[in-house]
């Protein structure tokens, strides 16, 4: 069998700028010096970690992802500068002693954890007293503007005529949106104190979708099964990729989300 290649399903999104910029002010709530154990869940490739240990390059690093290529990745890309594991947000009890980090970053990708309550309760365990937990989000329930609701409703409509027009048949999607994409910002409250967290710190900040962002968020997983249930993600980013570029030639426009960042404590 050939060497595994990582993922490219969130590459592109990871290189965005206006992404970027996201990952580094939810990495501003990270504290910086001593030598801190911390712990970065959903590490993909390796970007945030690197980006971690370019902030305080004392820190002793673990990541965990489910995709082993991804990690993989990560590997090549840090060496011996961290150490990595395959398993998600629930499994780091089983991967980890008790108390075994002093901070616990989730970048970006809480809103694709389908247990919240399992998954704090996981990354409780493994959160020294005093120890930070931050994370971040730009898709839960509260995400989007209500003026730019049209233009998503325009996008995924477009993609869909494309489909039925190759002969794709869309599955009836009877759970409508994604769990994780469903919750709002007080449910993330809600659960952190369910969970034990304390000094919960809660700031919003809005952004702005442009071309590049709007086409990487279209080849994501995330977003190309929610908006063309039952086809093939890759093929279905590819028909949301082509309903993009059709809406732009009516005229340039840009989408104005908000991300919400999270900063809680365990006692």
């Amino acid at each position: 069998m050939g060497e595994a290649k990582p993922s490219t399903d969130y590459a592109a999104l990871r290189l965005d700028p206006e992404y970027a910029e996201l990952c580094r002010a939810l990495l501003d709530l990270v504290p910086v010096g001593s030598g801190p154990a911390v712990l970065d869940v959903g590490c993909g490739d390796g970007a945030v970690s690197e980006q971690l240990l370019l902030r305080d390059p004392a820190m002793s690093l673990a990541g965990v992802d489910p995709d082993p290529a991804l990690l993989d990745a990560a590997r090549a890309r840090l060496g011996d500068r961290a150490r990595f594991a395959v398993g998600d947000a629930s499994s780091v009890s089983r991967l980890f002693p008790p108390q075994a980090f002093d901070t616990v970053v989730l970048a970006n990708c809480i809103h694709l954890v389908p247990d919240l309550g399992e998954a704090l309760a996981a990354i409780g365990h493994v959160l020294a007293g005093g120890g930070r937990l931050v994370f971040n989000s730009a898709f839960y329930s509260g995400a989007e503007s209500a003026a730019d609701m049209p233009l998503y409703t325009e996008l995924v409509g477009t993609a869909r005529r494309i489909a039925r027009m190759r002969g794709c048949q869309l599955a009836r999607s009877s759970g409508g949106r994604p769990s994780g994409l469903r919750r709002s910002a007080e449910d993330y409250r809600t659960a952190l104190a369910a969970g034990g967290f304390t000094g919960v710190v809660t700031t919003e900040r809005e952004f702005t979708l442009g071309p590049s962002f709007l086409a990487a968020l279209c080849s994501t997983p995330m977003f190309a099964t929610a908006a063309l249930p039952g086809i093939d993600r890759h093929a279905a980013a590819e028909m949301l990729t082509e309903a993009l570029e059709q809406q732009y030639e009516s005229g340039p426009f840009t989408i104005t989300r908000r991300c919400v960042y999270f900063s809680a404590m365990r006692p």
